[in-house]
């Protein structure tokens, strides 16, 4: 069995896909007519105690975190989902970069 596949749209490592649980395609990450590469932006939930907060990376540095202690319980709750995850994400892209803008968009999708 070969540790690695491949087709045309997808490049399969499996020691890769069992250590981080990410599958992307190729044309994800590089635009092949403009040769440009596009960044990789990730958000993490950190817990440490009674605590969270949310560290979002771009290529892998860390560029903002978003202190939880800032955030309501109702607030926590949505950012915790799947949906609060995408928020985030949307918010760096469109500029965001402070907790407060966070909190004042935040109203609106709760």
């Amino acid at each position: 069995m070969k540790d690695k596949y491949e087709t045309e749209e997808y490049v399969i490592e499996e020691d890769k896909f069992l250590r981080n649980g990410s599958l992307r395609q190729e044309t994800e990450l590089f635009d092949d007519d403009a040769h440009v590469k596009h960044k990789v932006i990730s958000v993490r939930r950190i817990e440490f105690g009674n605590a969270e907060d949310w560290e979002i990376k771009s290529d892998n540095k860390t560029v903002l975190v978003l202190k939880g202690v800032r955030f309501t319980t109702k607030e926590k709750l949505f950012l915790r989902t799947v949906d609060g995850i995408k928020f985030i994400i949307g918010g760096f892209k469109d500029g965001w970069s402070s907790v407060s803008e966070f909190k004042r968009n935040l109203k609106g999708h709760i």
